[in-house]
């Protein structure tokens, strides 16, 4: 289980804990104990949570099936439900590349195989750092979560050092969200350069819950050629 998806068990661990507490404290009966908290520490930009042991033990096996998150280097079709044709890599132009903070293109990473709503989803995507940026402009995390709780590297300027990580929840799940097929994050890249850059998630940084549950999660990557072919 990855970073978002250990709070979200977490917070509703503690959810559970702090009713009880006060239905015990209207009866009259039971003093309220000091319970396991966690405190957020930045990894690579992100923020990690490491919870009580006893708060993600009853999550750690996938119940939802299997689902596919990748990279698609060509938007055309994307939408937060549904999705168009996958490339595996996509040739883009852009005379004199230089980094200015702005988003020349956007790619997207996606989730197939799933009929359900989203409760909670992890994404950490590699990238070649001399080529592009993550650019804050054109980048959105949760076009497919509106309203959700973000902890996504999202800041200006640009994201630069070759990961982005994006970790997005649900602490209500009445909440609006968006089932099935479509688009997780859309990326706006800062073009630095020309050349042949491989987009890649993370398995271990990479995990989706729904309503099904949490779900054993395949990762596909793509590629966008800058001035150039795509390889055959």
């Amino acid at each position: 289980m990855t970073r978002l998806l250990r709070s979200f068990a977490l917070a509703a661990a503690l959810l559970g804990l702090l009713t009880i507490v006060a239905c015990d404290g209207e009866e009259g009966e039971g003093t309220p104990t000091t319970q396991a908290t966690t405190a957020p520490t930045n990894v690579g930009g992100g923020v990690a949570m490491t919870p009580a042991a006893e708060a993600t033990a009853a999550l750690t096996t996938p119940v939802g099936g299997a689902i596919e998150m990748g990279i698609d280097p060509e938007t055309t079709g994307n939408t937060a439900g549904t999705l168009g044709t996958l490339e595996r890599c996509a040739r883009v132009d852009v005379p004199s590349p230089a980094f200015d903070g702005v988003s020349d293109y956007n790619i997207d990473i996606y989730v197939k195989g799933d009929t359900q709503a989203p409760i909670a989803y992890d994404a950490s995507v590699t990238y070649d750092q001399n080529i592009v940026h993550v650019a804050a402009p054109g980048t959105d995390v949760l076009i497919k979560m509106p309203g959700a709780t973000s902890m996504a590297e999202t800041g200006t300027p640009a994201d630069t050092n070759g990961t982005f990580y994006a970790g997005v929840l649900y602490f209500d799940p009445a909440e609006s969200r968006i089932p099935g097929d479509g688009v997780l994050v859309r990326l706006g890249l800062d073009i630095g350069g020309s050349g042949l850059v491989t987009f890649a998630l993370d398995p271990s940084f990479s995990a989706y819950e729904s309503g099904l549950g949490i779900h054993t999660v395949t990762v596909a990557s793509a590629q966008l050629a800058i001035n150039q072919d795509c390889p055959r």
